[in-house]
């Protein structure tokens, strides 16, 4: 049970805070010193976690083993590399094709594929969550989020989504997602990062669940009629990752 709460301890561990002590994560979690303590020790024994200095911890030795073992087994990355670096051809100068995977309410950047050309640093960097209603990168995402799920998220980020100007009430943002499902892609221009256009398409799992997005990301100044083709050429490299992924068959070392 102690290894299955303290889970929750790891996502106390952020940029902007990389270090805990028992201390803090006893008063952030609300839980006792000594069950902070267990907390900590049953994440150390797995390498989860590990002692900076005395009393304060950091992230372990362990996620980079995990990390290693994503990269080289992950269906969706082996499955996507490929075809990203194929549709990377045909996107102008500078520009970049993410692939992203949901995770809760954040989206995150697996893998990037860069164009020809000079290129300026993306939003969407690998590993570091952005919100879902930020860009066509996570909002295609959401547009394809079954209702309930849909409606969750709306009255859970309300404020947010009526401060960006994105909805009026329910109706009006079912509606809007409605639409860029029956699209099938979602673009945005300068959300994320000015002087950038992002155009995205949803990856679907076998009942229709997003499970992520395959983005280009190119400069403002893309002629607009470029646009529809990116997205059409967008739309069938999904289609591919995703019957790629149907057939994938788990690794064996045998």
């Amino acid at each position: 049970m102690a290894t299955d709460r303290s889970l929750s301890v790891l996502k106390l561990f952020t940029l902007d805070r990389p270090v805990w002590t028992a201390e803090a994560i006893s008063k952030s979690l609300e839980v006792s010193i000594s069950t902070a303590y267990r907390y900590v020790l049953a994440l150390e024994d797995v390498g989860l976690v590990t002692t900076a200095s005395a009393g304060r911890y950091i992230l372990g030795p362990a996620i980079i083993q995990l990390d290693r073992q994503l990269q080289l087994t992950d269906p969706l990355l082996q499955t996507s590399r490929e075809i990203m670096e194929r549709i990377a051809t045909f996107a102008p100068d500078g520009s970049v094709v993410l692939l992203c995977r949901a995770f809760g309410d954040t989206v995150l950047c697996m893998h990037q594929v860069h164009a020809r050309g000079p290129q300026s640093v993306v939003s969407y960097q690998r590993g570091k969550p952005m919100p879902m209603f930020l860009g066509a990168t996570s909002r295609i995402i959401l547009a394809n989020q079954p209702l309930r799920r849909l409606r969750k998220f709306y009255d859970e980020h309300a404020q947010a989504l009526h401060e960006r100007g994105d909805c009026g009430d329910w109706q009006a943002f079912r509606t809007n997602m409605n639409k860029l499902r029956k699209i099938g892609y979602a673009v945005s221009f300068g959300e994320v990062d000015p002087g950038r256009i992002g155009i995205a398409t949803a990856l679907l799992d076998d009942t229709r669940v997003p499970i992520g997005s395959l983005s280009y990301v190119i400069s403002a100044s893309t002629e607009s009629s470029t646009i529809p083709l990116l997205a059409s050429i967008l739309s069938t490299a999904g289609r591919e990752v995703e019957s790629k992924l149907r057939c994938a068959t788990p690794i064996s070392n045998g």
